[in-house]
């Protein structure tokens, strides 16, 4: 078995600190909504009931109201958790770009084309879902 290519060890990197920010802001967030003792902890019951009855759902809809809640003071524990989930979720797209600068540097430009296309539908699905 040959050693990881530097393309390889690259992404792994990108890839294990993206999941260990996400999983740190995720339990923060838990741990201080738990330390708060909010008084509407059901909240989270009835926005569930909410959204399975066709309800509109007051929770963060958008990258803005993530942006709004974490502005606050104290920020709000719920917006941490959004934030490590919105983390999550570029993780994987941080790797593709990660993958298409280590190619190119490589002189790979098949592959950095490739990386490259991935790189462009992730990004053009990130559009189409904040749109609608």
């Amino acid at each position: 078995m040959s050693a990881p290519s530097p393309v390889e060890r690259l992404v792994a990197r990108v890839l294990l600190w993206g999941g260990l920010l996400s999983i740190s802001l995720v339990l923060a967030g838990l741990v201080f909504y738990a330390i708060a003792g909010h008084p509407n902890a059901r909240e989270i019951v009835r926005v569930v009931h909410n959204r399975d009855v066709g309800r509109s759902v007051d929770v963060f809809a958008s990258l803005g109201d993530v942006r709004r809640a974490l502005a606050q003071r104290p920020p709000d524990p719920l917006a941490i958790t959004a934030l490590g989930l919105v983390c999550l979720l570029v993780t994987p797209a941080l790797g593709v770009a990660a993958a298409l600068v280590a190619f190119w540097r490589a002189g790979d430009r098949l592959y950095a084309g490739i990386a490259a296309g991935v790189l462009g539908m992730l990004v053009l699905s990130f559009a189409l879902a904040a749109g609608g």
